[in-house]
């Protein structure tokens, strides 16, 4: 484990909202979150928009000084604000980040934050040199209006043209989502607004409570794990600053909520900050996404089941229930190409989403699974063999895993050329490739230590 591979950001929404549900700023929940976070000394990006940059800039310059906060812009909404004209969006865009620049001199890294996003959205982020969109939502469906269901998680380049979908190259805007969420849970239960870090999610599914925040630290700890194989896991947690206070202006959740999640907040924060993980802003991770990655960088996650269930609820019913499990250990990946998901035991993906050639941002992407078989499997005191038979399926990105709980006694040695192979943990071998239309044999080989 590589805890300072794991990139922790705290981001609170602390825009002005003129709405049936609030009015004003959260001058009160900004100020409630800032000093749960500050305690335990993590930054916080603040969300700010043209009617809070005023009311909250000296604050916030102060805590910039202090304790290294920033800021992303919030981003007009493309259909409600702009009436869908790019340069509505363009021009409001330009306006505000001069406000922005006027009141916070040092922000040189340029974010924006909304989730309905849309393809014209990233063109003008692209335009006006933007590197970053906050507000993706990996796996949901129609919850406050955002359906992002077969992008990547965690953050990876955009491609303008196809705003759920990894840019080929060295795209110009960084994703970055909105909250993180339990992949294992999210993936098995059709349930990511449940199985979240967002502290009113967690807190209404019964899943933590102001004194109990157990699955938020077994959650935190399978991230963590996954820092052994690869440079960077991303863990971006959000708490909007209005739902962190109950006053004549905001009165989004009970007064009760508002004290739990601040007990909830206060005691990850200080998890958190014991862990070893690095502590930064969005603008500053995304910077350096920016300046490490020529590409979409490949991600890796070997994911469990937690033993900690929702309640039966309103909330928990409102989309149909959420199912029970247990479910089995699940291997996840993606890379500017494709995402795969694999069960333990399984050698071929339950789950393929090809991006390759891909122009519908209203599909999911996913792809049938050829199938496979072993027609070689050896395993002796020395070495361990596999040859795995493809018949001719279409071009595609593809991969195979191979689960062995006595991986540990073994060193990879060969495989098939043009293949990449992984280690995970003492777990599993990961074999990424493509499919070429053609017949493929892959054979692989391990020896012992």
């Amino acid at each position: 484990m590589k805890p300072q591979n794991l990139i922790y950001t705290f981001v609170s929404y602390a825009s002005h909202y003129d709405t049936p549900w609030g009015h004003g700023t959260a001058v009160e929940g900004v100020e409630r979150t800032a000093r749960l976070a500050h305690a335990h000394g993590i930054p916080v990006t603040w969300i700010v928009n043209r009617g809070s940059i005023p009311v909250l800039g000296e604050q916030i310059r102060q805590w910039h000084e202090a304790y290294g906060d920033d800021i992303i812009l919030q981003c007009p909404f493309f259909m409600e604000d702009a009436a869908m004209s790019k340069d509505a969006l363009k021009a409001s865009l330009e306006r505000d980040w001069a406000l922005v620049k006027e009141a916070f001199p040092w922000a040189s890294t340029k974010i924006a934050g909304r989730g309905k996003i849309y393809n014209e959205v990233i063109e003008v982020l692209e335009e006006l040199d933007f590197q970053g969109m906050w507000g993706y939502c990996w796996e949901q469906v129609w919850w406050d209006g955002i359906t992002h269901k077969g992008i990547p998680w965690g953050s990876w380049y955009v491609d303008s043209h196809r705003y759920k979908v990894p840019h080929t190259g060295k795209g110009k805007v960084v994703a970055c989502e909105w909250t993180a969420r339990d992949l294992h849970l999210s993936y098995h239960t059709g349930s990511p607004v449940i199985y979240s870090t967002d502290p009113n999610d967690v807190l209404r599914a019964g899943l933590c409570t102001g004194e109990e925040i157990t699955y938020w630290q077994m959650l935190f700890d399978e991230y963590l794990d996954n820092t052994a194989h690869n440079d960077q896991v991303y863990f971006l947690q959000q708490q909007e600053a209005h739902e962190m206070e109950f006053s004549d202006r905001f009165q989004v959740f009970p007064a009760s909520h508002v004290e739990a999640c601040a007990g909830m907040l206060d005691r990850f924060f200080a998890y958190v900050a014991q862990s070893g993980a690095t502590l930064t802003t969005v603008p500053q991770a995304l910077a350096a996404y920016h300046a490490s990655h020529a590409i979409t960088a490949p991600s890796y996650m070997l994911t469990r089941d937690k033993p900690i269930r929702p309640a039966v609820n309103d909330y928990t019913m409102t989309l149909g229930g959420v199912a029970a499990g247990p479910w089995p250990d699940t291997f996840f990946y993606y890379d500017s190409q494709c995402q795969m998901a694999f069960l333990k035991g399984e050698c071929k993906p339950r789950l393929l989403r090809n991006y390759i050639g891909q122009w519908d941002m209203q599909d999911e992407f996913e792809e049938k699974i050829p199938p496979i078989f072993i027609t070689t499997y050896e395993k002796s005191g020395d070495r361990i063999e596999l040859v795995y038979e493809i018949g001719n399926w279409k071009p595609m990105p593809f991969g195979l895993v191979y689960w062995d709980d006595e991986l540990s006694d073994y060193d990879l040695d060969t495989c098939s050329s043009d293949v990449e192979m992984k280690r995970i943990h003492d777990e599993l071998v990961f074999l990424r490739f493509q499919l070429t239309g053609e017949k493929r044999t892959i054979r692989l080989v391990l020896k012992k230590k």
